[in-house]
């Protein structure tokens, strides 16, 4: 299955891959997308880290979970527009440095990392709940 299949034009897919910049191998993605990758490549009896195994896991997600997202590159007319449609995906789907921490050996961030970020973050949270009283 391409994306072509999907019902994108040339100038869609293009941005898409263009913004997903997939080499091959594991891609640079949080956690949560990168189990998720697993789990549907797995279902799908393909290679999750092979491009097409990556492409279509995205292909599912802007067909099924992120559907929005989806649409609006339906409707892009260029590669820069499709690229601008994507973007709120691929900014869930990027790994960050501030979130992912250290990583070890096996590629698995460090967990007192993202649990001192977590917790800062959420102690944010509540001091600006608390200025809104």
């Amino acid at each position: 299955m391409t994306l072509l299949d999907n019902g994108w034009t040339d100038e869609q897919a293009q941005g898409l891959l263009h913004s997903l910049n997939l080499d091959g191998g594991t891609p640079k993605w949080k956690r949560e997308h990168l189990q998720r990758l697993r789990s549907w490549c797995s279902a799908q009896e393909k290679d999750p880290t092979s491009l097409d195994g990556q492409v279509e896991f995205v292909a599912y997600e802007l067909c099924n979970t992120y559907e929005g997202v989806g649409m609006a590159l339906k409707h892009a007319k260029t590669v820069e527009a499709a690229r601008e449609a994507v973007e709120p995906y691929m900014k869930r789907l990027r790994a960050t440095e501030d979130w992912s921490g250290t990583n070890d050996a096996s590629g698995q961030g460090s967990f007192e990392a993202d649990l001192k970020h977590a917790s800062a973050a959420l102690a944010a949270c509540a001091l600006n709940y608390s200025s809104f009283k």
